[in-house]
């Protein structure tokens, strides 16, 4: 399986968009996944648009409120003992890598996305991977 597409977040953005386009014959639908779930419509995080151009069919996915994500994370990995975290760089998170729960546990808005492709002929998916920009020191 391919890696995921990397989506950077700058430093002080509170939302961030997915971008997913496909074709086929017949037509494709479109859906977005996260931790092997749909998402659900009525998660006020996440807002889908999609359209139709010719035999392309295009989403666009605002995945919203990411900075109480980041404060969590921030909080996680700034702890008061700083001796075993001089080696980091101020604010360079190493994201949900280091502590593979977190991203199931705690995170609502950060991690792996699966833009899901169908239509009667099979299934594509393609993983992109939101996730924090380190503002360096």
């Amino acid at each position: 399986e391919a890696e995921p597409v990397p989506v950077l977040v700058p430093e002080g953005a509170d939302t961030a968009q997915l971008r997913c386009r496909a074709r086929g014959v017949p037509g494709v639908e479109l859906h977005w996944e996260r931790q092997g779930h749909a998402l659900r419509p009525h998660d006020g995080r996440f807002q889908e648009h999609q359209w139709r151009e010719g035999p392309w069919t295009s989403s666009l996915l605002t995945v919203t409120n990411i900075t109480l994500d980041r404060a969590l994370l921030r909080h996680q990995y700034h702890r008061p003992n700083r001796d075993q975290y001089k080696t980091r760089r101020r604010h360079q998170y190493q994201n949900w890598h280091q502590d593979q729960n977190w991203d199931q546990d705690q995170n609502q808005t950060l991690g792996t996305f699966v833009c899901v492709a169908q239509n009667p002929l099979g299934t594509v998916r393609r993983r992109i991977q939101l996730q924090l920009a380190g503002t360096g020191t």
